[in-house]
């Protein structure tokens, strides 16, 4: 792990899991334990078990055998090449459907004169930030129903590759995506409807109500009417 937020945390675990083949619950479990570890005071934390790991395995192993010296000093052979094996499991993982490939590129960022799109980011940037300051842990379970429904929205195929990708490392992305209001509305449709699995129609509502006031205080607003973003979800009640 190269640092401890929560981004950082997701990203191991789902590399360790890909390389052992975890289920689901478990993935979730640890998601959880290594957040709350990690800020834990360290002398609540169990013993450190590598120092003694490493002392069992030295002492399990025999001495190696003294060789004598070559006579003659034979030619180097070039180095064979280092296969890692995180990625090998992880490219076994990706061949069989287990995983899915890393985006190839940077979602593209819709320029600042297209007003629906400049909203869309302003909305599910709210979203994402105010789930992740108060659920954390409910976070990657949004991020993971949204990703199993995205291909449902009535979106353009690169638009839709676009969310995914965002959603990929949601704390980054600033969420403008290029394409027309309707097709955005609708994605926004399928994050209410993670939300509602993960917090109840109440909960989705109160998050999404927050998000909206957000835009509509955001200038592109006098161009755009974020509520338009909400069309798609039937009985919204906002």
């Amino acid at each position: 792990m190269r640092a401890d937020q929560v981004s950082d945390i997701i990203a191991f675990v789902d590399r360790l899991a890909a390389q052992h083949l975890f289920d689901a619950a478990t993935v979730k479990r640890l998601y959880s334990d290594f957040y709350k570890a990690l800020r834990e005071r360290e002398d609540r934390l169990p013993a450190d078990p590598w120092p003694q790991m490493q002392a069992a395995r030295a002492a399990a192993q025999p001495p190696a055998p003294v060789m004598p010296p070559a006579p003659v000093a034979a030619p180097i052979a070039p180095a064979a090449p280092v296969i890692n094996p995180v990625e090998r499991a992880l490219q076994a993982a990706r061949d069989e459907g287990r995983v899915p490939p890393a985006p190839a590129a940077t979602p593209p960022r819709a320029p600042e004169s297209e007003p629906a799109a400049v909203l869309f980011g302003v909305l599910v940037g709210s979203v994402v930030a105010e789930v992740q300051r108060f659920h954390v842990e409910a976070l990657d379970e949004v991020r993971r129903d949204v990703l199993r429904r995205a291909d449902t929205a009535a979106a353009s195929p690169s638009l839709r590759l676009a969310f995914r990708a965002a959603w990929s490392r949601p704390l980054d992305s600033d969420w403008r995506l290029p394409g027309a209001a309707g097709d955005l509305a609708d994605l926004v449709r399928v994050l209410h409807v993670a939300l509602v699995d993960a917090f109840g129609r109440n909960g989705a509502e109160q998050i999404l109500g927050r998000a909206l006031r957000t835009a509509e205080a955001h200038p592109e607003a006098a161009h755009f009417a974020p509520r338009q973003l909400l069309e798609t979800i039937a009985g919204l009640r906002l």
